[in-house]
């Protein structure tokens, strides 16, 4: 028989949404809905010590425009610290994932399965056109005036560049960051590969998205699992 104070359960967290959601406007429920049916964990990205404010906003916000739902943020050096005006909440549906040790954040996507593609100058790195997609690949940023450490360089699977054409040598990170990713991700899209979230991952994220807008989640859910333990869980 199940145990209604079970809070590992799927159906307990499938009861959950929906109680939760009984607390969500509508619109937003159907908004998160046709979000997470686009978003991706195929392609991921790395910050590694970038610290003006402003970039750090931007590239957050540039990778939830585009689908991206993990973003690994390397702190060795500096704090990451987005400016909300610039980022304009798009950290509340994004899962960051920190690190004080690149060599840490390098080991993390390694176990799970992602290719390492350093994003650096070098004439001889793929472009985005022509980037091995058929797994996933996790795209690795530096800093905004020294770039990738040798300690993620040597560890990358691979590099990419951005083809430039005038006088100055880069793109500033945020731009870099939303090129590289809007390049990639149209290719990813109208390929055949399975990029899309699984339905377990869409409910994780659908049950992560409605505590953050609802300001008292926490009393809503003990109110929750009181009224499941109750009634015996249904």
């Amino acid at each position: 028989m199940p145990n209604p104070t079970d809070k590992t359960s799927p159906t307990a967290d499938e009861e959950l949404i929906e109680f939760l959601g009984h607390h969500v406007t509508a619109n937003k429920r159907e908004k998160i809905a046709a979000v997470l049916a686009e978003r991706t964990r195929h392609f991921t990205v790395l910050l590694e010590d970038v610290y003006q404010p402003h970039n750090a906003s931007a590239c957050l916000r540039s990778c939830d425009c585009l689908g991206l739902q993990d973003i690994h943020i390397v702190e060795s050096r500096f704090d990451y610290r987005p400016n909300a005006n610039i980022a304009l909440g798009s950290s509340k549906w994004l899962t960051l994932h920190r690190y004080q040790r690149t060599a840490s954040a390098m080991a993390t996507l390694k176990a799970r399965g992602y290719r390492l593609i350093a994003t650096t100058p070098n004439e001889e790195g793929h472009a985005p056109a022509t980037l091995p997609i058929d797994q996933p690949v996790a795209l690795l940023f530096g800093s905004e005036h020294t770039g990738l450490s040798d300690t993620a360089l040597a560890a990358a699977d691979g590099t990419l560049r951005l083809p430039m054409y005038g006088f100055t040598e880069s793109f500033n990170i945020s731009v870099t960051v939303a090129l590289a990713v809007s390049r990639l991700i149209e290719r990813l899209r109208a390929s055949g590969i399975a990029w899309q979230l699984d339905e377990s991952e869409k409910k994780e994220l659908t049950l992560a998205f409605y505590r953050r807008i609802l300001t008292r989640h926490e009393l809503l859910e003990e109110r929750f699992w009181e009224t499941r333990a109750g009634s015996g869980g249904g």
